[in-house]
């Protein structure tokens, strides 16, 4: 039987993935679909204006053209929000600099090899997103394969990340996106994605508690 952990890191997975692909790319066909059969607000529950914004689809005849033109205003276009690391956290907002480089180091240093076919650079909030959703991956399979060295490994890890880096500028960006977008479409992803973010600070502290307690060796390496 498998643990509901590893259930859980499998659930995590999905979300950051799907959250990744949101800011990453234009609407796709599958998502407009969800969109328009109105499936989509069982993810955004209770966002009042993610469900007037799927009441208000199926009477826009260019819905697809008009997200991808607001995802483009949003998070292509230099006057967006231009959703990157090192705007937040790099005194001089200069992207690909020591900010970029130090999350791009980090991925390595955690052994994860970013595609040469990606145009993105490392510190866009989808890459992050998406680097989360690898650990969540690596951890399902730890514990499924009963590697406990390697588990707590990657339990510090994903603290580690989530305080030196998402939890260090996400909410801002997100806050930038609420403010700007104009449809209720982008301003309840990045409710919700404030949201799930808080939550998985709480839960990965306490899965780090909770591997400390059965795995002493590397609780002492973690930064706080």
């Amino acid at each position: 039987m498998v643990e509901l952990a590893a259930v859980a890191a499998g659930e995590r997975e999905d979300i950051y993935r799907f959250l990744s692909g949101l800011y990453l790319r234009p609407t796709s066909d599958a998502l407009l679909e969800i969109i328009l059969d109105g499936s989509i607000t069982t993810i955004f529950r209770d966002d009042e204006e993610m469900s007037a914004f799927v009441k208000a689809a199926s009477g826009m005849a260019n819905i697809k053209d008009e997200l991808e033109a607001e995802h483009a205003s949003l998070f292509v276009l230099p006057s967006g929000v231009i959703p990157h690391e090192a705007v937040y956290l790099d005194k001089e907002k200069r992207l690909g600099g020591r900010v970029t480089m130090g999350v791009r180091q980090f991925y390595e240093r955690a052994g994860m090899d970013i595609s040469a076919d990606c145009i993105e650079m490392p510190d866009h909030i989808g890459m992050e997103l998406e680097f989360m959703g690898l650990f969540c991956k690596l951890e399902k399979k730890l514990r499924e394969v009963a590697d406990r060295s390697s588990l707590l490994k990657c339990i510090e890890l994903q603290k580690t990340f989530l305080e030196e880096h998402l939890s260090q500028w996400a909410y801002a960006c997100c806050k930038e996106v609420i403010k700007h977008a104009v449809y209720g479409f982008y301003k309840a992803v990045a409710r919700f994605t404030i949201e799930f973010l808080k939550s998985e600070e709480e839960y990965v502290s306490g899965l780090y508690a909770k591997a400390c307690g059965e795995g002493e060796q590397l609780c002492g390496t973690a930064k706080n």
